[in-house]
């Protein structure tokens, strides 16, 4: 079995990466990732900063980092327990005419 290199993992994410980087405020994305649909959509918070959350149907995660080849992810549930994830976006796609814009 053939070894990926790192460079190429950066490469086949970029895209992704590089559409959740450039949403601005109330715009979101549909990618798709292990044949699910998740929107990933761009909110403002406290001093003009922008976050991330990521949705699947009704549950939600917070975006806590967007790296190079994936994205890091937590929430908490009703009795605070944390519960994080990291999603490799490496084989995920954006899926075709998927940007909202907030009215």
């Amino acid at each position: 079995m053939k070894k990926v290199k790192y460079s190429d993992k950066i490469k086949s994410a970029s895209t992704v990466i590089n559409a959740i980087k450039s949403l601005k405020e109330d715009e979101s994305i549909n990618i798709l990732y292990d044949s699910n649909t998740y929107k990933i959509e761009a909110y403002g918070t406290y001093g003009n900063k922008l976050s991330y959350s990521i949705w699947n149907n009704m549950r939600g995660m917070n975006i806590s980092s967007i790296g190079r080849t994936s994205i890091s992810m937590y929430s908490y549930d009703m009795m605070t327990t944390k519960t994080t994830f990291r999603m490799s976006l490496v084989n995920a796609s954006i899926l075709p005419e998927s940007v909202d814009v907030a009215a």
